[in-house]
This record gives structure tokens, C-alpha cells and sequence, in this order.
């Protein structure tokens, strides 16, 4: 007699049964203490932005005394609007500390759970290793949209009423930064799922994927240098880097590069492909 059964049920695995695995992942990864520190330091990075303007606001004076540097008023040299606050925010939350932390947080979900052995308790379950992957990962995703929501929601919340909306940077753009930030974040993650494959340590990840990222820094620099003194062909390859694809939020002044959002593409695809391929042949002691 022919099984009718979808093969999701065939396996062992039901719609039910992926949302229960995606509830037990998200219990397992925000009791860990790296998913609380990203949602900390995300709410940090917006107030401490906002708090550092309005500072700042108050010592220029604005119509007083106005400040200078260098001779240069500030008021004419820092934009104080929402927006600003904002963008100054986000560059605040991807200059090294909350990447890293979110880095943290991807490792520990699987290379940490392959180190510690408790990986195999799930994996004897009747379900396709996908999901497995698949729960992590959606899991880790919402985090990352948390922390881009908890960094935005204090820094744009406090400039509107610090100082209002009108200015060059406005408040729409600089929320189309936040959401290209969220996807930098996905391409982040996938990178630190397909590094945990290969190193079944948390700190070997980090570790390990930092250092491919200040490799990365460092050609682009020299590219850069490259690009001064008009070598031909030196943009484009420093265009597809994959520091510039993570960095494709940064277009939000005004300045969108696709080739960029072009690359996190590539990333993120050859590096979920790469983990669900290597995943699926892992030896899970």
C-alpha cells in the first residue's frame, strides 16, 4: 500500500514539530549569556549615541555661545537631527563589538553543542538534519533583528525628540540602513555556521573567522592603496571582496552599492549551501 503521507511526515518531521524545534532552539540560545550580551550592548550602542549627542548639542551653544573646533562652530559641523543620531548609532553597533558578539552566539549554537556533545541528543531524533540547521539559523536571525531593533529603537526615538527630523539624513534612509545591517547579519551568521562545521571549538570559530575578516581588511586596504595610484582593475576586485558585500549597509548616506548586496548574496548562499552539504556528512559524536 502506498504511503499518501507527505515526505516532512515520512521523516519524522511536521510543521509542528520544526516550530517545536525552533522554540527549543530560541530557549537553548537566548539562555546562553552571548544572546543577552548582544541585546544589551544593542541598547547600549543607541543610548550611548543619543546621550553623546545631546552632549554634545549643549555645548554648541546653538544660537549662544557657539562651540568651535579648530575654529569651526560645531553646529555647522555635526548634523543634529534624528536621522543623524540614528546613523551615527548603527555605525556605533557594526564597528566591531555587537559582530563579534552575534560571531559568539552562531558558535556556540553549533560548534559549542558539537564540542559539548549535546548535539547528538537531537540529531538521534527521527527528523532530516536540515532542520536542525534550519531552526539554529532562523533563530539567530531573529536575534540579529532584535538587536538591530533595540540599537534603532533608542537612538531614533531620542533624536526625534532631542532635536527633531528635519536634516540631510533622514529618518527612512537610515532605517534602510538598519535593514541592510539585519541582512550583513545573515551573511555573518551563515559565514559562522560554515566555520563551525570545520572547528568544533567556540573560541576557534571566532577566532578563526576574525582573522579571515582582518585578512579581508587588510587586501582591501591595500587595494584601496592600489585604486590611489590608478592600477586598473583594482576597484572591481576590492568590490568583491567579501568585507565590502558585509559592508553594504554603509550605502545609507546615499550611496548604495549593488555589487555589494550582489555579494552577500554569493556569501550567503555558497555558505548555507557549503554548512547544509557539510552538515549533512559530519561525524556527530
Amino acid at each position: 500500500m502506498t504511503d499518501r503521507r507527505a515526505p516532512e511526515a515520512r521523516s519524522g518531521l511536521t510543521t509542528r514539530h520544526l516550530l517545536s524545534m525552533i522554540g527549543a532552539e530560541a530557549r537553548a540560545i537566548y539562555g546562553r549569556g552571548s544572546a543577552r550580551l548582544a541585546m544589551v550592548v544593542a541598547v547600549l550602542c543607541g543610548v550611548v549615541v543619543a546621550l553623546a549627542m545631546q552632549w554634545l548639542f549643549t555645548r554648541a551653544g546653538m544660537g549662544a555661545v557657539d562651540a568651535q573646533i579648530n575654529g569651526n562652530p560645531i553646529s555647522q559641523m555635526v548634523e543634529f537631527s534624528a536621522g543623524a543620531v540614528g546613523g551615527w548609532a548603527l555605525r556605533l553597533r557594526n564597528l566591531f563589538v555587537l559582530p563579534l558578539v552575534l560571531l559568539l552566539a552562531t558558535a556556540a549554537s553549533l560548534a559549542g553543542e558539537l564540542g559539548d556533545h549535546t548535539l547528538r541528543e537531537v540529531l538521534v531524533r527521527p527528523v532530516p538534519r536540515w532542520s536542525v540547521l534550519a531552526a539554529k539559523f532562523v533563530v539567530l536571525a531573529v536575534l540579529a533583528l532584535v538587536t538591530q531593533a533595540l540599537t534603532a529603537a533608542p537612538a531614533l526615538g531620542a533624536g526625534m525628540v532631542f532635536f527633531g527630523t528635519d536634516g540631510p539624513t533622514s529618518v527612512q534612509g537610515v532605517l534602510l540602513g538598519y535593514a541592510a545591517s539585519w541582512l550583513s547579519d545573515l551573511g555573518l551568521i551563515a559565514i559562522g555556521m560554515l566555520v563551525s562545521t570545520f572547528a568544533r571549538s567556540v573560541g576557534a570559530v571566532v577566532v578563526g573567522t576574525m582573522l579571515l575578516l582582518m585578512a579581508d581588511l587588510g587586501i582591501r586596504a591595500v587595494l584601496q592603496g592600489m585604486i590611489w595610484l590608478g592600477v586598473s582593475g583594482a576597484e572591481a576586485v576590492q568590490r568583491a571582496m567579501p568585507g565590502n558585500a558585509l559592508a553594504c549597509w554603509e550605502g545609507f548616506t546615499g550611496d548604495w552599492d549593488p555589487a555589494a548586496f550582489v555579494g552577500l548574496a554569493v556569501i550567503f548562499g555558497v555558505c548555507m549551501a557549503l554548512t547544509g552539504w557539510r552538515f549533512q556528512r559530519l561525524d556527530v559524536p
